[in-house]
Order: C-alpha cells, then structure tokens, then sequence
C-alpha cells in the first residue's frame, strides 16, 4: 500500500513538473496534452499523499459499491 501511496506521489509530482514545462515549450498541439495532464497529475498526488497520511480512507467507498 505505502508503494502504491509512494508511486502516485512521485508521478503526480513529476506530471504536474510537466505539465507546467510542456504549456510553454511544446508546440500547438502538444502544449494542450500537458495543460490537461496537469490537473490529472495534481489529483493523482493528492490521491497519494491523502493514502500516505491516511492508508484506509478509500476502503469505506470501495464496500459501499460491493
């Protein structure tokens, strides 16, 4: 669990790196990819610092829908 909270960590950090790099550097097409891998990549890592403070918070959903 704490590498799945590690990982998501990690790469919504190095998404949102991206994403602010890729708006000014990519050209037309490809800035709009990182613009929207922003936002994503910032839920992401906030997904996985939310698991690392607090490892059980989604069980409570995922029994809801089972």
């Amino acid at each position: 669990m704490i590498f799945f909270s590690v990982t998501a960590v990690l790469l919504g950090l190095s998404g949102v790196v991206f994403g602010f790099w890729g708006q000014y550097a990519l050209k037309s097409p490809y800035n709009a990819f990182a613009a929207l891998a922003l936002p994503l990549s910032l839920i992401v890592g906030l997904g996985g610092v939310l698991l690392l403070c607090v490892p059980h918070f989604f069980d409570g959903l995922f029994n809801l829908f089972l």
